[in-house]
């Protein structure tokens, strides 16, 4: 059975405001290149020319279950009121929360900001 990823990603846009995605993908190194080339052409919340899409986290499961979950967790963030939701599974966070839940099978916790600092968990 062929694998893929459910990931969840960011970037900021040109007015600096932080772009949080979900989605799904069998290849997390093209999806990020596509993502970066996509949103530096968007026409609204474009990414600047010097930025690059990133990954927070990202977990493997079967291609059904990844879109099963991706379905799941974008409603469980609309529901709890993250963010504003726009197009192609992106939230817009006027606030930025400590953490982001991501619920499977268990609820794993992707750390936002902690003491003060956004991206605690970010290695670049």
């Amino acid at each position: 059975m062929e694998k893929e990823y459910l990931y969840v990603g960011y970037y900021y846009d040109t007015d600096g405001k932080f772009i949080l995605k979900i989605g799904t993908t069998n290849d997390l190194k093209r999806r990020a290149t596509e993502h970066t080339r996509n949103y530096r052409r968007a026409k609204t919340h474009t990414m600047p020319a010097d930025a690059k899409f990133q990954y927070l986290w990202s977990h493997k499961l079967s291609k059904y279950n990844t879109l099963r979950y991706e379905d799941r967790n974008r409603e469980i963030w609309k529901s709890m009121g993250i963010g504003n939701f726009i197009r192609n599974d992106r939230f817009i966070l006027d606030t930025m929360p400590n953490f982001i839940p991501v619920k499977i099978r268990k609820t794993y916790q992707i750390a936002l900001a902690c003491e003060g600092n956004f991206l605690c968990n970010f290695t670049p």
